[in-house]
């Protein structure tokens, strides 16, 4: 990857400092390889600045920590994203920043470098990150010139936020009613992309299930497009250095739970299932705990059953259950050999303990 920039730009503190400094953007690489639609979309993602005036407790870049500090120019990073999209190593740009100044002026300069490397040719896609605070009219701003927004609310409650991020402001206000702001905005000039949010998983000793329902009211409630989840890892010189790091498998278990919510259809009341007694997940697949705690809702009858039904059988997600649809408009399924040409085999053979086949043979 590190092949792919310019030898001056591998070079430069700001690469070392700002890109490859993004600790909790996740931006180990220069050209980040993101995916659109399950295709690859390669994003120069970056730091504005890296100079900070927040406290948050968990951070490399916070205030009182010693750290390698630097900054872009609005300039300097429009020339390098517009050379970057011209040569064909990026499709996009996704700008973030520590908060060195006014929450305002943070986000407009990531505004300028759009329009200046739109000037300069850059024509792909841009994600812009929000600082909490950020006003009405910069929030519309920044809609105006992106595919997606957001705002990291980074805790799953007022609570959790106030002893992660002591000075970074107030949730309800700085963050929630912010984030509001970004969706209406966002559906003004119609972001193709939406609007996101990230939380920090593990820091304080928080619940999955108070991250599930922040989730589900962050889809179901705003209509957000996607939640990112980052687990905690402890960095040396920070009031955190001495906690556990977040098990990996806990971020990934959240986030199939948010898409059992986002694209399937679960309900709070269906995925308080999911947990146990103390509200954390099990390192198992929330989809599979909810069918085990639930053997009165199947087998399921293809011919009969809803889309949210059919989507409740493991293994079958939108888009095999409206392949399920379809088929059943043509004809009746009465065995697990209906369904070939409509699923791949080893579905079929999956999904055969949970659905009501007139027959059942073997494949």
């Amino acid at each position: 990857m590190m092949a792919l920039l310019p030898y001056e730009l591998r070079r430069s503190r700001k690469y070392r400092y700002l890109v490859l400094g993004c600790r909790w953007d996740k931006a180990s690489v220069p050209i980040y390889e993101a995916a659109s639609r399950g295709k690859p979309c390669p994003l120069l993602k970056t730091l504005l600045s890296s100079y900070c005036r927040n406290e948050c407790k968990y951070c490399a870049l916070r205030k009182g920590r010693r750290a390698p500090r630097d900054k872009w120019s609005v300039g300097e990073l429009a020339k390098v994203a517009a050379k970057l999209y011209a040569e064909g190593r990026i499709r996009g740009i996704f700008l973030s920043s520590s908060v060195d100044a006014d929450p305002d002026e943070v986000v407009m300069r990531e505004v300028e470098v759009v329009r200046e490397a739109r000037k300069l040719g850059f024509k792909g896609y841009v994600h812009l990150r929000l600082m909490p605070g950020t006003s009405r009219w910069a929030i519309r701003e920044a809609a105006s010139v992106a595919d997606r927004i957001g705002i990291n609310l980074e805790a799953p409650t007022d609570e959790d936020f106030s002893e992660m991020c002591p000075d970074k402001g107030d949730f309800d206000n700085d963050l929630f009613k912010r984030l509001r702001w970004a969706v209406e905005e966002a559906e003004r000039f119609r972001c193709r992309a939406g609007v996101d949010t990230q939380l920090v998983v593990g820091a304080v000793g928080e619940t999955d299930w108070s991250h599930i329902k922040i989730t589900y009211e962050l889809y179901r409630g705003f209509g957000l497009r996607r939640v990112y989840y980052s687990g905690f890892e402890p960095i040396p010189g920070t009031p955190y250095e001495g906690r556990k790091p977040c098990a990996s498998w806990r971020e990934h278990r959240l986030y199939q739970v948010s898409y059992l919510i986002r694209d399937y259809g679960f309900t709070l009341e269906e995925l308080s299932d999911v947990v146990d007694d103390e509200g954390f997940l099990w390192n198992e697949d929330p989809k599979l705990v909810y069918v085990k705690k639930h053997p009165d809702l199947f087998p399921i009858d293809l011919n009969e059953a809803s889309l949210e039904e059919i989507m409740r059988i493991p293994k079958i997600g939108p888009v095999r259950a409206r392949r399920i649809l379809r088929l059943r408009e043509e004809r009746t399924i009465r065995r697990p050999s209906d369904l070939r040409g409509t699923l791949e085999e080893w579905v079929i053979r999956r999904i055969t303990p949970y659905v009501a086949f007139e027959r059942r043979t073997l494949l």
